[in-house]
């Protein structure tokens, strides 16, 4: 019974890496880009616009809405970022199987997540929970960040990469931006830590955060894997 069972399972489904095929990624990177659209477009829903001109009340209503508008910048900054984050990531994949593409899916939930963080952070400001926002925009910039660098770990080890990296040898240096990857993920989860009892502090790292994914990298310059030139 156990043998028909597991023939069964064997027969549906394809749990191991290994025996999965891979994929090109056109369509994923079209999901992704579709979804970092929608939430940049979201982002904007609140902004709010009266007609009423009398004794300077669009000037009011800017001041009124300053937060909200800080936390869209804010929001379309992190947005732009992880385009450039995902479109660096799938550019150096020769393809992707069934668990890869599950890990990049996950990151995109973390997208949808971006415009709800940033309304909790713009509501807060000049209240006793302005926390809460900060805290909220931090937790999902760290699961962000852990799903990025778990996928790429899966790809490194899954062989998903254009060009496969040798293991790093004992003694020798980690390369730099690997060390920037751990210094983003001790910046988050410092972030998440401090929000409660430091919340301008914390949302201090995070724009820091935001604004690095931002730079060009290494593996930005021509003839890098993934580059036409």
């Amino acid at each position: 019974m156990a043998r028909s069972v597991r023939g069964v399972i064997d027969e549906v489904y394809t749990f191991t890496s290994t025996d999965q095929g891979v994929h090109a990624t056109h369509r994923l990177v079209a999901f992704i880009d579709a979804i970092l659209a929608i939430a940049a477009t979201v982002l904007v829903l609140d902004l709010r616009v009266d007609g009423d001109l009398a004794h300077h009340h669009l000037a009011t209503q800017i001041r009124e809405q300053l937060p909200t508008l800080l936390a869209t910048l804010l929001g379309f900054v992190w947005i732009a970022g992880t385009w450039v984050l995902s479109h660096r990531q799938v550019r150096q994949l020769r393809g992707v199987d069934h668990y890869m593409s599950l890990f990049i899916l996950a990151s995109t939930l973390t997208v949808t997540l971006i415009p709800f963080a940033t309304k909790l952070l713009a509501a807060g400001v000049g209240h006793a929970d302005f926390w809460v926002g900060v805290e909220a925009v931090s937790v999902v910039i760290l699961l962000s960040t852990l799903l990025s660098v778990w996928s790429a770990r899966y790809a490194h080890a899954r062989g998903l990469l254009l060009v496969a990296t040798s293991p790093r040898t004992r003694g020798q240096r980690r390369p730099i931006a690997l060390i920037i990857w751990y210094v983003i993920v001790a910046l988050s989860v410092l972030a998440v830590l401090l929000a409660p009892f430091a919340p301008w502090i914390a949302l201090g790292i995070i724009i820091l955060t935001r604004i690095s994914a931002l730079l060009p990298l290494r593996s930005d310059r021509a003839g890098q894997p993934g580059t036409l030139s």
